[in-house]
C-alpha cells in the first residue's frame, strides 16, 4: 500500500476550512509524518534549529585508510569495515528514499486539503516552511480555541437528535474530549454528566430521572469519593447509547409481535398497554442492563 493511500485513508473528510479545523488537520499530518520519521524535520512549533533531511553519503575507502590510494591498498580487516559501512549506507539510502516518497505524498495531501488557504503557500515549495506559514495563518490562539470548543460543547447539548442518537453521542464525546484536554472549567468533575442528562431528558425522561436520583442518593448516602466511581460524561453517554439500543430492539420485537398477534387482539376487541409505573420500571431495567453491559 502506498504512503499516499495511507494518508488519504486516515484523513477522509478532513479539510482545513478554518481555525476550528487546525487541530485535527495538523494531527493527521503529524501522525503520518511521525510514522515515516519525518516530524522532526517538519514540526511548525519549532521555529529554529530544525534538522534538514539529507541524502546519506556513500562511504569510500579513504574513510577507512586516509593513506590508501586505491581499494587494493586496504587490508582484509579494513575491507571488511568498508563492506560494513556500505551495508549501513544501503539501508540508510533506502530509508531516505522512502522518506522522500512520503514527503511527496504529504505535499500532495496538503495541497488537496487546505481549502481556500492555497495562496498562503503558493510560492513556497518546502513542506516544513509550508506548515509554518499555515500555522501562522490558520492556527487559533489558545483563547480563541477555548471559546470555539465551549461554543460547540454548548451547541451540541442543545441539539440531540432522536433519529440519529449514535451520531449525536459520538459528536458529544468528541467535543467533551477536546474540552477536557483544554482543561475547561465547564467540564470539571461531574458537570458533563449533569449536562448530558439534562440534554437527553427530552428524548428519554425516565433515563434522566433514574440517573439524577441515583446521583442524589450517592451525594447523600455514598462514600466520600463517590464522584470518582460515578459515570463521567463519556461513560454516561455510553450507557445511554446502549439503553437506547436495547429499547429500540425491544420496540422492534414488540412491533413484530403486535403484527403477528393483531388478529387475536382484534377478535377480543381490546388492546393492552404498559401503565406509567410499568413503563418507568422497564426503563430502570434498561438503564441497569446498559450499565452492566458497559461495566463488563
Amino acid at each position: 500500500m502506498s504512503s499516499a493511500l495511507d494518508l488519504d485513508g486516515s484523513s477522509k473528510g478532513t479539510v482545513l476550512n478554518g481555525p476550528c479545523d487546525w487541530k485535527q488537520w495538523i494531527s493527521i499530518i503529524k501522525k503520518f509524518a511521525t510514522s515515516h520519521s519525518l516530524w522532526d524535520f517538519l514540526d511548525p512549533a519549532v521555529k529554529e534549529g530544525k534538522p534538514v533531511l539529507q541524502q546519506p553519503v556513500e562511504p569510500t575507502f579513504r574513510q577507512i585508510n586516509h593513506e590508501a590510494s586505491d581499494l587494493v591498498d586496504l587490508t582484509s580487516e579494513e575491507f571488511r569495515r568498508l563492506e560494513f559501512l556500505h551495508t549501513q549506507y544501503r539501508s540508510k539510502l533506502q530509508g531516505y528514499r522512502d522518506q522522500v516518497k512520503a514527503l511527496a505524498s504529504l505535499q500532495q495531501h496538503i495541497v488537496k486539503t487546505i481549502g481556500n488557504y492555497y495562496s498562503t503557500i503558493a510560492e513556497e515549495h518546502d513542506v516544513a516552511k509550508q506548515l509554518a506559514l499555515l500555522q501562522a495563518r490558520v492556527a487559533p490562539t489558545d483563547w480563541a480555541l477555548e471559546r470555539e470548543v465551549v461554543q460547540r460543547y454548548r451547541s451540541t447539548l442543545q441539539s440531540p437528535n432522536r433519529t440519529k442518537i449514535e451520531a449525536w453521542v459520538t459528536q458529544w464525546q468528541k467535543v467533551l474530549t477536546e474540552a477536557k484536554q483544554l482543561g475547561l472549567p465547564d467540564v470539571q468533575d461531574l458537570r458533563p454528566t449533569q449536562d448530558f442528562l439534562q440534554a437527553v431528558s427530552s428524548i428519554n425522561a425516565p433515563f434522566t430521572d433514574y440517573w439524577v436520583n441515583k446521583m442524589e442518593d450517592e451525594a447523600v448516602f455514598g462514600k466520600p469519593d463517590w464522584k470518582t466511581d460515578f459515570p463521567d460524561g463519556i461513560k454516561i453517554s455510553e450507557i445511554f447509547e446502549r439503553a437506547h439500543r436495547i429499547k429500540a430492539a425491544n420496540n422492534s420485537k414488540g412491533s413484530f409481535g403486535a403484527a403477528f398477534q393483531g388478529k387475536e387482539r382484534n377478535r377480543r376487541g381490546k388492546r393492552t398497554s404498559l401503565s406509567g409505573l410499568q413503563a418507568r420500571t422497564l426503563m430502570v431495567f434498561l438503564c441497569v442492563s446498559a450499565e452492566n453491559i458497559t461495566a463488563s
